[in-house]
């Protein structure tokens, strides 16, 4: 095992117990956290795995595994940031409605 498999692995341990540790904050929801561990091991059993990704990728079409993992990161990225855009209007409005409310009520 390489040097950096074990720096990524021992790295992907720690993101899953932030996750834990999060769930027991209640700052993450069921379908969140289950995400993020499936994210976590998944990445893990890749480091430990490598040459199973080759064969996935070559399955789906892909020529190299590492592609495979651009790939499917970019998508993700893309789909958490949208995520992201959407909780952040929806957080606006909120403030928006908010200040509203407070800024009648002084009004009168």
């Amino acid at each position: 095992m390489e040097i950096f498999q074990i720096v990524f692995i021992i790295f992907s341990l720690f993101a899953i117990s932030r996750v834990f540790l999060q769930i027991k904050n209640k700052n993450l929801k069921g379908v969140e956290a289950i995400f993020w561990t499936v994210l976590w091991v998944f990445i893990i059993l890749v480091l430990i795995f490598p040459n199973y990704l080759s064969i996935i990728a070559k399955t789906l079409g892909i020529e190299r595994g590492t592609d495979a993992i651009v790939y499917s990161g970019l998508v993700v990225i893309c789909y958490l940031i949208f995520r992201v855009y959407i909780h952040l209007v929806d957080t606006n409005k909120r403030i928006t409605k908010i200040i509203r409310t407070i800024a009648i009520k002084k009004a009168k």
